[in-house]
């Protein structure tokens, strides 16, 4: 999916195209089908965020994973060796690669020793809706020192918005089964007592874990998976509705329209049209404020 590996195969289904560039950062996307070659590397690249659009894969650094889903973006240090899985192996992962240098990631407390090697961020459904403005205004070709202030309120966003949550290594190896569970099969409703399977544990005991290990009940979570992945196809222009909520999971175009306007007040169709329209000065002054508005 992401790193050399994919790109050096002879059978690669890799497509990575590069959207905007300056001297401090390089946004990426990076589109990945089934069959994959060789996905991760790490050697020689620069730190990177990535936020996913479509899909979902699990980085392996180490003896840590991180589930890079709608919903939770990861980062990647610099030189860091890695490879790559996906949940589900013969769908599509899209996702947006945003390549940093070192006064950047200074800058962001992600630079140095004491810097994470592999760090998830989980993020609300307004963060992964402004990560798709973000990217649509950059397509537009915008200033660069416009297309700067908005990533940097982006990082900014993501970054102050971290939960504090730990688990102990065994907790954090049942939730991320469980995570990749439901994001490989989205439009199944998956109950409780099969995820529970899946982590090796009572329901009860999953529900409890689940909770505070995510913020967010094993419903939540599944409900934001479905909203965040519509969100990225909703950037790319999807126009059949009807057919983008039975691909993510919803039982009727009625039920996605329900559930879009109550988690972000807007309207499938009218999210897709101010998506199309995303212009970065705006989007960096809404998550000032809503920064401010937090901080308040």
């Amino acid at each position: 999916m992401i790193g050399r590996g994919c790109r050096r195969g002879l059978r690669r289904m890799s497509i990575v195209q590069t959207v905007l560039s300056s001297s401090h950062f390089t946004v990426m996307t990076q589109d990945c089908s089934y069959p994959r070659v060789n996905c991760g590397h790490g050697a020689g690249e620069p730190g990177r965020f990535l936020f996913t659009r479509r899909g979902a894969f699990s980085i392996q650094v180490g003896g840590r994973n991180c589930l890079a889903r709608p919903g939770q973006a990861v980062f990647l240090g610099r030189d860091v060796e890695y490879s790559v899985t996906h949940p589900d192996h013969r769908g599509c992962a899209c996702c947006t690669d945003v390549w940093l240098d070192d006064e950047w990631l200074d800058a962001l407390g992600l630079e140095g020793a004491r810097a994470p090697a592999c760090l998830d961020v989980q993020h609300d459904l307004h963060m992964q809706q402004a990560h798709v403005e973000m990217l649509q205004g950059m397509r537009r070709g915008p200033d660069l020192l416009e297309a700067e202030e908005a990533l940097l309120a982006v990082f900014n966003g993501l970054l102050g918005s971290m939960p504090k949550r730990a688990s102990a290594s065994g907790t954090a190896r049942q939730l991320q089964r469980v995570q990749e569970a439901i994001v490989a099969n989205p439009g199944e409703n998956l109950g409780v007592d099969s995820l529970a399977r899946v982590a090796g544990c009572s329901p009860f005991h999953l529900c409890r874990i689940f909770r505070q290990g995510t913020g967010q009940s094993l419903r939540q979570f599944r409900l934001q998976h479905r909203l965040g992945t519509a969100l990225g196809r909703l950037g790319e222009g999807e126009d059949d509705l009807a057919a983008l909520a039975c691909d993510v999971g919803f039982s009727s175009h009625s039920h996605m329209t329900d559930a879009f306007r109550q988690a972000l007040g807007a309207s499938p169709s009218d999210l897709r049209e101010r998506l199309r329209e995303s212009e970065l000065k705006g989007l960096r002054t809404r998550l000032l404020e809503r920064r401010e508005a937090r901080l308040h």
